[in-house]
């Protein structure tokens, strides 16, 4: 079984409670307290038969959590953006996070003013107020319901599993992100010619 394998765990209502591993996944489809909601692309290999490791699993009681507010970080901020530029709409592997009004305009470091972006877009807008920059945001920022906090949530792993995390982003964001990573495609086409 591979290492780096996790699955994420749903609750009836498909929110996601948590990220576990493969092993453990398996032990609750097994014991009939889960189920697969999608498979995965590795398999486990014993003695007697070979088993597809699920990527997301839904329980079937439900599993009430107290709320708790998301901490403010920097990772947060990249989940909560789905590790998208949220200037371009360009998915980014290494973002960085840039604050709406700067800090030194008075701007502070809370949900509300801090977005993640691309090395690009922080560059172009440097110091500057987004009118004065002549940038507009994808998406306005807020403060997360919840997030799903672990040391294994990459960038990879919220791409796969963005419909869960996401159920709120509409088509017309869809539209407006892919629109702009065309846009972005089509002007570095050309800076090639």
């Amino acid at each position: 079984m591979d290492a780096d394998q996790s699955v994420l765990l749903l609750n009836t209502t498909f929110e996601p409670l948590t990220v576990i591993s493969a092993r453990r996944a398996l032990r609750l489809i097994f014991s009939k307290k889960a189920h697969t909601i999608e498979e995965g692309n590795t398999h486990l290999c014993t003695v007697r038969a070979r088993v597809r490791v699920p990527s997301v699993i839904q329980i079937f009681y439900y599993v009430k959590k107290p709320y708790l507010a998301p901490k403010f970080s920097k990772k947060s901020v990249f989940i909560r953006d789905n590790y998208r530029c949220q200037y371009c709409g360009k998915h980014i592997t290494k973002p960085t996070i840039d604050h709406i009004i700067p800090k030194s305009k008075g701007g502070r470091t809370g949900w509300m003013n801090v977005v993640t972006a691309c090395n690009l877009c922080n560059n172009k807008k440097g110091d500057r107020p987004l009118k004065e920059a002549g940038m507009r945001l994808i998406k306005e920022p807020h403060e997360p319901k919840y997030l799903v906090y672990s040391s294994v949530i990459s960038p990879a792993r919220m791409k796969r599993w963005e419909r869960y995390f996401y159920p709120e982003l509409q088509e017309t964001e869809k539209f407006i992100i892919t629109a702009a990573v065309s846009q972005e495609l089509a002007v570095n086409a050309e800076a090639l010619v």
